[in-house]
Formats: structure tokens, C-alpha cells, sequence
């Protein structure tokens, strides 16, 4: 696979333990050499984490409605020598010109509050599983979707996202097609 680009974030969320997408994942975001990985909650259990040992970019996350020992979170990525940025609900990013705020999603009158206010070029979010891609008066709003293969009628395969903060644009990554 060919480097997508200097300014390209891998966005994912709702990873729920699956472990075997997660380690496909981990690779396509080394592959695509993103600059920086964005996990916007229900990691759920903290054995998981040994598998971002293999990641190559920065990784900054928010904690899900999922994730309930937080603090063994903390704790075992500090344990395995991992350099996470955790936040409990809220994250905000600059880089390479543009704010991003990072939340999970458990209330979507949040999520949209968070992008009608507009002080953030982007609002990366999941928790509904239903991978979408927005823009709203220039915000882009992004759910890269969850790594559970069938969720209901609705949500048939596991997805990621990434965004290209340069062009500012996303796109949704279904697994299957990597």
C-alpha cells in the first residue's frame, strides 16, 4: 500500500475486543504510514492493548459508556511502555492547522452541539457503530463505524475512517476491502 499522505489520521471506535480486526487494522494504519491514530472509545478491556505496541503513529483516545476500568486502562498502557493521550470524554487536537474534538458519542445532542458550535474543524466520534461521514458549515463530522463485524440490520460489517486533515476530507474504510 502507498503512503496516503503527511497529514492523514486513522480514526476508529468502537473496537470491542475484537481482537482479530484490531490487529488487521494496527497493520493497515502502519502501511498507510498515518501520522497519527484517534480512538474514539469502547476499547473495553485493557488485554487489548498490547496489540498497539505495533503501532507506528501517536495514539490519543477517549474512553466509551464500554469502558469501565478505566484507571486499568491507564495503568496497563503505562505497564507495556505504550505513549497513549487519554482523556475521560473529551479530547481536543490541533495539528497541522486544524482543531479536532474527539468524544465518544453517548449523547448525539452533544455530537451535534459539538459541530454547530464550530470551534472545531472536526468532530470524530462513535459509539452508534454506523460509520458516517458529515459536513456541517464546514465541520466535518466523522464516525469511522465499529470493528463488530454485525451489529443489527443496520450495521453490516466492521469499518474505520480516516481523514486527511490537509484536504479535509474523510472517507469510510470498510474491513473487508483491506
Amino acid at each position: 500500500m502507498a503512503e496516503l499522505g503527511s497529514s492523514i489520521i486513522g480514526v476508529l471506535s468502537d473496537t470491542h475486543d475484537q481482537v482479530h480486526h484490531l490487529v488487521r487494522v494496527i497493520d493497515f494504519f502502519n502501511r498507510a504510514r498515518v501520522q497519527m491514530v484517534i480512538h474514539c472509545g469502547d476499547w473495553v478491556s485493557p488485554f487489548t492493548l498490547v496489540h498497539y505496541k505495533k503501532l507506528q503513529a501517536p495514539l490519543y483516545g477517549v474512553f466509551g459508556n464500554n469502558d469501565g476500568d478505566r484507571f486499568r486502562h491507564v495503568l496497563y498502557a503505562q505497564k507495556l511502555g505504550l505513549s497513549i493521550t487519554y482523556e475521560d470524554q473529551i479530547l481536543v487536537v490541533s495539528r497541522w492547522g486544524k482543531n479536532m474534538v474527539v468524544y465518544h458519542g453517548d449523547y448525539l445532542e452533544i455530537v451535534t452541539a459539538l459541530i454547530k458550535c464550530r470551534d472545531y474543524d472536526a468532530v470524530l466520534y462513535g459509539h452508534t457503530h454506523v460509520p458516517k461521514v458529515e459536513r456541517a458549515d464546514g465541520v466535518l463530522a466523522v464516525n469511522p463505524g465499529t470493528l463488530i463485524d454485525v451489529t443489527t440490520n443496520e450495521i453490516q460489517g466492521a469499518s474505520i475512517a480516516v481523514y486527511d486533515v490537509a484536504a479535509h476530507e474523510a472517507r469510510i474504510i470498510w474491513l473487508k476491502d483491506i
